[in-house]
Formats: structure tokens, sequence, C-alpha cells
């Protein structure tokens, strides 16, 4: 038993260590947050479509991508290492050259995906809704204005 429990413990120190060294690299880090920004894209679309009027606003199909939207909105940012500003990238260098505006930005994304969930539990009118998921849009488009190539 001790031997066994020995192995797992080894196993699993390799497996973190491994996992760990990994993140660190900087082609890793960009395809990470390039998938979680995929993730965005793909709960954004619906979401867009309902506030423009292209396709019919639908309360539970809201709460379905604003929940999804939201539960991610704080990943994509630790993708931003240090040495990830080369390669396969469309991040601009004022991303590190100012992390402070850029982590702001951030921010603002997060509250605002929070805000457009929070009015979907709470009830609130559709046009209401639809203005927040435009306020979440709003805030994607500030962020690439001024960190995306």
């Amino acid at each position: 038993m001790k031997t066994m429990t020995k192995a797992l413990i080894a196993g699993l120190a390799l497996t973190l260590s491994v996992g760990t060294v990994s993140a660190a690299d900087p082609e890793d880090a960009i395809d990470y947050r390039q998938g979680v920004f995929q993730v965005f894209k793909w709960n954004m679309g619906p979401l867009g479509a309902m506030a423009q009027g292209d396709i019919p606003f639908d309360r539970e199909l809201a709460a379905k991508h604003a929940g999804q939207l939201d539960r991610v909105a704080d990943m994509p940012w630790q993708g931003f290492t240090e040495g990830s500003d080369l390669g396969n990238t469309d991040a601009m260098p004022e991303v590190w050259m100012n992390r402070e505006a850029f982590d702001e930005k951030a921010a603002d994304f997060e509250q605002a995906s929070a805000r457009l969930v929070e009015l979907i539990t709470e009830e609130a009118g559709e046009r209401d809704i639809r203005r927040q998921i435009g306020a979440v849009g709003q805030s994607c488009r500030s962020c690439h204005d001024d960190f995306r190539m």
C-alpha cells in the first residue's frame, strides 16, 4: 500500500511539474488565450445577434450563453505571459508596455459580462438585456482597438 501511495504521489508531482513547465511556454500561452477567445466568440455570436434583432430574443438561450461567457471571462488574461508577445499572435506590444490599461480593459469586460448575467437572472426587461449585451460587445471592441492588431 505504501509503495502504491508513493507511486501516486510521484506521478502527481511529475504531472504537476510538467504542466507548470508547459504553461510557461510562450506558444502554449498564446494557444491558451486564443482558445479562450474562441469561447468568447462562440457565446457572443448568438448574444450579439439577439441584441441586433438578427435572431429572436430568447431569454433561456441568452442566459446559457451569458453564463458560459461569464464563467470564462477572467481566463484569457492569464495567457498574456512574458515572452508571449512574440509568435503567432495579434496582440500588440502595448499589452506588455501598458499592462495597467490592459488589465483595466480586462476588468471592464469581466464586470460587463457579470452584469449581463445579473440582468438575465433578475428577469430584467429585454431592452435592458440587449443594451448590456451591447456593453459587453463594446468592452471587447475597446480592448481590440487598443491592444489587438
